[in-house]
């Protein structure tokens, strides 16, 4: 897609386009920047941050993802996803950009099953970093699954089992 096809399909001029953004690229970066900007809002504002225990934040964490994931405009799929598999080649300073956004939801996310683990029996071990990388492919693979499927419920029923297989474990 051309500056000129971006330009006709937000109906703006390239002298308007070029007045906010160097190039594509640039534009890129602010629409990666905003999509993340947003997710975090969404994560900082959810119910679950509230929960009185580490496992009921860390089940109340997939919970939140289910119910966001009902919205149409989310369940169409994840920009950051969707940079990385598109852009590695063809944008690499782009695609590089994506990569802290990627640890950062891991990192995240490990610090809940850390918590959450701390509860449980001494001899038991749970692979924080396996199942938060389990979890982050789990919803990207639905999302892909859920559109190509045309079937919303995928997205429920996959992070459902997640959330249940995992919960077992604590």
């Amino acid at each position: 897609m051309s500056v000129n096809d971006v330009c006709v399909a937000a109906g703006v001029t390239k002298g308007s386009f070029f007045h906010h953004f160097d190039s594509k690229e640039h534009l890129g970066e602010a629409v990666l920047e905003e999509f993340w900007q947003s997710v975090q809002e969404r994560q900082d504002n959810a119910a679950y941050r509230n929960a009185l225990t580490p496992v009921a934040r860390l089940l109340g964490y997939i919970d939140h993802a289910i119910d966001t994931y009902q919205s149409p405009a989310l369940r169409s799929g994840c920009l950051l996803a969707v940079y990385v598999s598109e852009l590695k080649e063809t944008h690499p300073d782009l695609y590089q950009k994506c990569i802290p956004h990627f640890l950062s939801w891991k990192s995240d996310f490990v610090s809940l099953l850390q918590d959450a683990a701390a509860q449980m029996p001494s001899n038991a071990e749970l692979d924080t970093a396996g199942w938060a990388e389990f979890y982050i492919s789990t919803l990207e693979g639905a999302l892909i699954l859920s559109k190509a499927l045309d079937d919303p419920q995928v997205i429920t029923r996959v992070l459902t089992l997640y959330r249940n297989q995992l919960a077992s474990l604590l």
